[in-house]
């Protein structure tokens, strides 16, 4: 019985993450990593992704005027 009270429960021992020991093993690698990514990476995609939205608005908004404008004529003829 009492090995059975004794069992390994995994849940007390979980950690989350790694602890300090890796941290600072691996601190110096890790800050070179992320200076290597490029800065402006995201400049042109945000500027095509601006002109795509606002194609999309260009038709969007004068459609939904027409549908909003059909809808209250058959509610006026219904």
């Amino acid at each position: 019985m009492g090995r059975f009270l004794d069992a390994y429960k995994p849940e007390r021992h979980y950690m989350r993450g790694p602890g300090p020991k890796w941290h600072a093993k691996h601190s110096a690698s890790l800050l070179t990593a992320a200076s290597a990514q490029p800065a402006a990476s995201r400049g042109p995609a945000l500027k095509e992704l601006r002109a795509a939205e606002f194609q999309l608005l260009s038709w969007m908004a004068p459609m939904a005027a027409a549908v909003t404008l059909g809808f209250m004529a058959v509610m006026v003829l219904a």
